[in-house]
């Protein structure tokens, strides 16, 4: 289940939207609501998946902090091709190619890593990113439910039981017609939540994940 500790206040977040959208008609509250239905269903049923998923991209981008080259790495690529041009060309100083190869090492070596930061950035940052996106999302319409509709959501999606598995407050089994309702209760909840959440979301998401 979700920790207390991840709980956040959210009322200063979402009062203008409840403002927004009390003033609404009621076919402008219904559209997002069913949108989001499926988004709701979708991520309850990867939920525990996508957790898996974005800590491996983590720990593939902090891993590929192995694949920057290194000054002496640069310097030792270049000089292979230097060397057998320095063993035609009869000159001193600067214009000797080894010398070249020396004092040209920091911008060939800017070059290549940001090369292999784009690299870094595609495979693992930005998918990253977009797992973090859904996780939140998904988290912030599970925190907005209240009471047994949420211990059982928790069960369900977070933890992964099976209906049969799923107990109530008290600690005692559910019946399974119980247990499908409070489901379809938390399903509405979250989608609703979600429509409310993700428009301001997507202002701080980005700062908020992102890795060293």
């Amino acid at each position: 289940m979700l920790d207390d500790g991840q709980k956040r206040s959210e009322d200063q977040l979402f009062s203008g939207d409840r403002d927004t959208m009390q003033s609404r008609e009621d076919t402008d509250v219904e559209e997002p609501q069913a949108d989001y239905l499926e988004k709701a269903r979708e991520l309850a049923g990867s939920y525990s998946q996508l957790v898996k998923k974005r800590e491996w991209l983590r720990q593939q981008y902090e891993e590929s902090k192995s694949w920057f080259y290194t000054r002496d790495e640069i310097i030792y690529k270049l000089s292979q091709g230097a060397h057998e041009e320095s063993e035609r060309v009869q000159t001193s100083g600067t214009s000797n190619p080894v010398e070249r190869t020396v004092l040209n090492c920091d911008k060939v070596l800017a070059s290549m890593n940001r090369e292999v930061q784009s690299q870094r950035t595609e495979q693992f940052l930005e998918p990253y990113y977009k797992v973090c996106e859904e996780i939140e999302l998904f988290e912030v319409g599970l925190r907005s439910l209240r009471g047994q509709t949420r211990y059982v959501a928790e069960q369900l999606f977070v933890d992964g039981k099976n209906q049969s598995e799923v107990v109530g407050m008290d600690g005692q089994s559910l019946g399974r017609r119980m247990v499908e309702r409070e489901k379809d209760a938390a399903l509405q909840g979250i989608a609703v939540r979600m429509g409310l959440y993700e428009g301001r979301r997507k202002k701080g998401w980005q700062m908020k994940y992102q890795m060293k």
